[in-house]
């Protein structure tokens, strides 16, 4: 049969919509001609617009997949960054608050504390430590003029950081002693000298009244007599 009407066929035989006489002379046909096989062959290949737009959606999704992974990769830099930075501000932190920032002492820093007045008027206070001391001892003034005899120490009660001058380790009890005369104090000095701040702070002398501690031992005598006025750490 003629491959131009075998040709108009094939569109029909290859949907199956054709007679089964039509179908039968298009598979005699087919069977003997190649140039119609190859036609019948072509209607199964996707169309160039539907390759290309394939190609074209193929391209489009790993575009979509790099750009997701970069997205991804910097959330990743710009989180492990901030982790970083906050580590570093934290380290910072903690080491500024341990060998820069210092508290007072309060009462729940000592073991003990006492003091007296020596027969010579001189007052000497002594206070066993319990807890890791910044070496800084010294007056500082309240609102009324007052002066206050305070030791300080690191808000964390650590040591680390510290030089060897600079700290008291409170493995075995540290002792820190004071011995001052109050008459050394010119008339422009305060009205009151204590030991400590606020609440806990104790009276040792007044303009007014003198000494406001008891007065030394013997033992206490003979112990402070060698001492010179100051501080010492012990």
């Amino acid at each position: 049969m003629n491959c131009d009407i075998i040709r108009d066929l094939l569109p029909l035989y290859h949907d199956g919509v054709c007679s089964e006489e039509s179908r039968r002379l298009a598979e005699e046909h087919l069977a003997g001609c190649a140039a119609c096989r190859q036609v019948l062959a072509d209607m199964d290949a996707p169309l160039p617009e539907a390759e290309e737009q394939r190609t074209g959606n193929d391209a489009a999704v790993v575009e979509r997949i790099a750009r997701e992974w970069r997205r991804l990769w910097r959330r990743a830099l710009l989180t492990g960054a901030a982790v970083v930075l906050a580590l570093c501000l934290g380290g910072f932190g903690f080491w500024y608050s341990v060998t820069q920032c210092t508290v007072h002492m309060d009462s729940g820093d000592y073991a003990y504390l006492s003091a007296c007045v020596l027969k010579s008027g001189e007052i000497c206070v002594e206070a066993g430590l319990n807890r890791a001391c910044r070496n800084c001892m010294y007056y500082e003034t309240d609102e009324s003029g007052a002066w206050h005899l305070c030791i300080l120490r690191p808000p964390l009660r650590l040591n680390i950081f510290l030089g060897a001058a600079e700290k008291m380790f409170p493995f075995d009890l540290v002792t820190a002693r004071w011995k001052f005369d109050p008459r050394d104090f010119s008339s422009g000095e305060p009205e009151d000298v204590y030991f400590g701040v606020g609440e806990d702070a104790i009276l040792l002398w007044s303009k007014e009244s003198g000494c406001a501690v008891p007065a030394a031992t013997e033992a206490q005598e003979a112990f402070w007599s060698g001492w010179s006025p100051g501080r010492v750490l012990g």
